[in-house]
């Protein structure tokens, strides 16, 4: 996967439409999420039924291993990405103005390329309202 720098995709995209996406990308993991679990116990449905050969019986052990495997790390992602949004949206307004998402970022806590996405950084942004000139932090 990609390394992304969240300072730059908000900076590149404003606020709010990088809001958006982060809820519409958290969503989407969370519908995989779902239909890998129904995948997974279709799998368990199928194992209890013992007919078939031994190739089908792995077949259907692997399948199920594949949907559980997946539908742990998409469940996993779409907690990550929906905690991140909610706690910058949480203080995405001017301490001073109160105008919500509108400023530019000025940092971001250093991420390298090797953190996994699964860390959910940065975990705060350094940001000034295009209003007021106010400074604070997001996270």
């Amino acid at each position: 996967m990609k390394h992304r720098d969240i300072g730059e995709e908000i900076r590149r995209r404003g606020f709010r439409r990088w809001y958006e996406r982060q809820l519409v990308e958290s969503h989407a993991y969370l519908v995989t999420a779902f239909l890998s679990l129904i995948l997974l116990l279709a799998g368990f449905e199928a194992m209890g039924e013992l007919r078939g050969s031994p190739v089908y019986y792995l077949a259907v052990v692997g399948i199920a291993g594949g949907a559980g495997t997946l539908m742990w790390v998409t469940w996993q992602r779409f907690t990550v990405l929906l905690a991140r949004a909610e706690l910058f949206a949480e203080s995405a307004g001017c301490p001073r103005c109160q105008t919500w998402g509108g400023f530019e970022v000025l940092a971001a806590e250093p991420v390298s390329a090797d953190d996994p996405p699964e860390a959910g950084r940065p975990h705060w942004v350094r940001v000034r309202c295009r209003q007021c000139s106010e400074q604070w932090r997001l996270g």
